[in-house]
């Protein structure tokens, strides 16, 4: 027995060696120098600090854009992930920074030879839709060369459309506390503010800071964005009645020096809502707003050409909840659709390509079209992929199509673009438009059987808004 008991020990070592052999075959650590090489990985945010103390927020009431807490871009508190590309995307190194054992962004690291890809980030938000965290990512590649060192630089960037609100000092001399700010990206990110949101955040001193911030994630090809105040009156004379006031404002974004006014990842809205009047009787809500665009410090105030709105009621003498939104108090009336009227819509066509009907819509928007929507829904799974391939598998705006243009522009029979707006067309600001897709059915056709919906929404100038279904089937190939 007791020359038993050796011979089984060799055994499980040698078993237990032969095990982790295998285990760092399988996970490519060779721990062999002659393939290994050398990373200097550079994590940086290029994100502004807030170095304003908190008794000074009462000066500038905390309106910085592009400006964060220390604390949110520190990048020692970021994950790393680092993966191997030429091994289908394996993870080969990941943790926070300062676990890991980096220096103010420093981090050294041997690995094999290979192409690989570094993300950093301080939390993942890339499926959230609105938040009081920003959200911070870098990414970059680069190759290890054995017995080389490879430097690779990683800088995080807001993924995020900041917008702050601020409330002036006449909106809260003239307004209740039961106000409602909303805002929405276009895509589905919605956040309603209220009195609690800013009664959260005080000064030093232990005074309210009228100012909040959210993150909304970036929409896709969306050029502005919407806010709805709705606030009631405070009763300041005797024998005067409250009033329920209420106006949805479209914050187009300007242009930048490329002439692109799309919505993109680092944009900050900082919007100031106020009271304009001085008469007690025409309560009037305003707005402005401070933007800055991505990665750029220079602060612009948005012309108020680019800020319309849909009056829902401005008060004048109005009776309270009786009223009828049109200046006389009381619960307000959506936008107004009749301002926009289509022809061809709802539709839906069955082999228009092999009949060559007309496939047309005719808008007419006395206020000048602002925003037209596309989005296209299909049954066919090579259609999808085709729209996807495009970068239109979500909603798109052809008044504006920024960078998109080409895309919708080209010839689909071609393979360089889908053909559903003209070169050189302008639609932005036309009163009456024909959407005339015809020439894109005969592609379509190549699509067999397929039932598409091209779901159009048209917002004008004054926010108001009329969408309608083109449905078009595809049951045969065109002889």
């Amino acid at each position: 027995m007791k020359k038993i008991f050796p011979v089984l020990f060799s055994l499980s070592l040698l078993s237990v060696c032969s095990s982790c052999e295998m285990k760092n075959e399988l996970l490519g650590d060779k721990s062999d120098p002659s393939v290994q090489g050398q990373l200097q990985l550079n994590l940086s945010n290029n994100a502004k600090v807030n170095d304003v103390s908190r008794s000074d927020v009462a000066t500038d009431n905390g309106m910085k854009p592009g400006v964060f807490d220390a604390a949110d871009v520190d990048v020692s508190k970021y994950t790393l992930v680092v993966t191997d590309r030429d091994n289908n995307n394996t993870v080969v190194k990941t943790g926070v920074m300062s676990d890991l054992g980096a220096d103010k962004g420093m981090l050294a690291l041997t690995l094999n030879e290979g192409n690989y890809t570094a993300k950093a980030y301080n939390y993942d938000g890339s499926e959230v839709t609105v938040s009081k965290k920003p959200f911070f990512q870098g990414t970059a590649d680069f190759q290890i060369l054995a017995g080389k060192t490879t430097n690779a630089p990683v800088t995080c960037k807001l993924q995020n459309i900041e917008v702050g609100i601020s409330l002036d000092q006449t909106f809260r001399d003239r307004f209740e506390d039961d106000y409602t700010i909303t805002v929405d990206n276009g895509e589905g990110a919605i956040q309603t503010i209220t009195k609690d949101d800013f009664a959260n955040v005080t000064t030093a001193e232990g005074k309210t800071d009228y100012f909040t911030k959210y993150f909304f994630k970036t929409p896709a090809n969306q050029n502005s964005l919407t806010v709805s105040v709705k606030a009631t009156t405070k009763v300041v004379e005797e024998g005067s009645k409250a009033q329920n006031i209420q106006k949805t404002y479209t914050i187009l974004k300007p242009a930048d020096a490329e002439g692109n006014n799309t919505l993109a990842a680092g944009d900050a809205f900082i919007i100031n809502i106020k009271e304009e009047s001085s008469m007690v009787t025409q309560i009037k809500l305003g707005i402005t707003v401070d933007f800055s665009f991505a990665e750029q410090e220079e602060i612009i105030e948005v012309p108020a050409e680019n800020i319309t709105f849909t009056d829902g009621g401005d008060g004048g003498n109005g009776e309270g909840g009786d009223g009828d939104g049109n200046g006389n108090g009381g619960e307000v009336n959506p936008p107004a659709t009749d301002a926009i009227t289509f022809e061809g819509l709802p539709a839906e066509y069955t082999d228009p390509h092999v009949s060559s009907t007309p496939v047309q819509v005719k808008i007419d928007a006395p206020n000048g079209i602002a925003n037209l929507y596309v989005k296209i829904d299909s049954d066919n799974e090579g259609f999808v992929g085709m729209l996807s391939g495009f970068g239109l598998a979500s909603k798109f705006d052809i008044a504006n199509p920024g960078e998109l243009e080409t895309i919708l522009t080209g010839s689909l029979d071609e393979g360089a673009g889908i053909g559903l707006l003209q070169p050189g067309e302008v639609i932005l600001g036309q009163t009456s438009y024909l959407f005339d897709v015809t020439s894109f059915m005969a592609p379509l056709g190549n699509f067999v059987p397929s039932k598409n919906t091209f779901s159009i929404e048209v917002v004008d100038s004054q926010g108001n808004k009329k969408s309608g279904d083109l449905i078009v089937n595809i049951t045969k190939y065109a002889e």
